[in-house]
């Protein structure tokens, strides 16, 4: 019998630094390369990602998440080329940053990364869920990210 394979906390921290500081060098010359909207869980933190190229990631401090389902499933890559589409359009509202640091609770973090280096916006959770916030769009599309995987994980876990 195999043994389950253990979550690893030290991954999380750097799988969110190689996306924030390596970016996607395939696709260098696209403006906006990745979305990560990183958010406190009861426990710990999630970091979802979006890319140019239709990946979409879920990582979590804990070490679990879930990778590759851009590529498996359709619905899963077009949200995150949506994201990658909504973020394109609220870029005025994301400031040059060299800190890539997590949010305090009650907050959202979204970065970017571009072909000039790392974007970051902040908003607050209340606000986003009333809708006040000019990144509820963005915030949406990304949860719709982990919506997918849920559902395509319901699909493929037997009875």
């Amino acid at each position: 019998m195999d043994t389950p394979h253990k979550a690893d906390p030290a991954i999380y921290p750097k799988l969110r630094e190689r996306v924030l500081r390596s970016g996607f060098p395939s696709v260098a010359n696209y403006p906006i390369q990745t979305v990560l909207m990183d958010s406190n869980l009861t426990n710990g933190t999630s970091s979802v990602l979006a890319g140019v190229d239709g990946s979409a990631s879920i990582y979590l401090s804990s070490g679990g998440g879930f990778i590759g389902g851009g590529q498996k499933y359709p619905a899963i890559r077009e949200a995150a080329l949506h994201a990658i589409q909504l973020a394109t359009s609220l870029e005025s509202h994301f400031q040059k940053t060299e800190t890539i640091d997590l949010p305090a609770r009650g907050d959202i973090f979204f970065y970017l990364t571009t072909s000039t280096g790392v974007r970051r916006a902040i908003a607050t959770e209340a606000k986003l869920s009333t809708g006040e916030d000019p990144l509820t769009a963005l915030g949406g599309a990304m949860q719709k990210i982990v919506t997918l995987y849920r559902l395509a994980r319901v699909r493929t876990t037997p009875n």
